[in-house]
């Protein structure tokens, strides 16, 4: 598949954005079966580039995502 889509699995996680070749490739959202979400960039099914992590208590981290690694992440603060 190719172009903009929905991947829902069984667990509760879906993936919505663009796919290329069956595989989360471009601009998406990734939101976990916990309810936490990544929005941002993916490469080749993996969290590449610039993105915002949610976690399921609502704190928003944001930087550069490198599949499992995410060095330098900042914490947004919302008063």
């Amino acid at each position: 598949m190719n172009g903009r889509g929905t991947v829902a699995y069984p667990s509760g996680a879906i993936y919505e954005g663009e796919l290329k070749d069956n595989r989360y490739h471009g601009r998406g959202t990734y939101t976990f079966p916990d309810g936490s979400k990544y929005t941002g960039a993916f490469f080749n099914n993996r969290l590449e580039g610039e993105g915002t992590f949610t976690c399921p208590k609502g704190l928003v981290w944001t930087g550069d995502f490198h599949g499992k690694a995410a060095l330098g992440l900042k914490l947004q603060h919302n008063f």
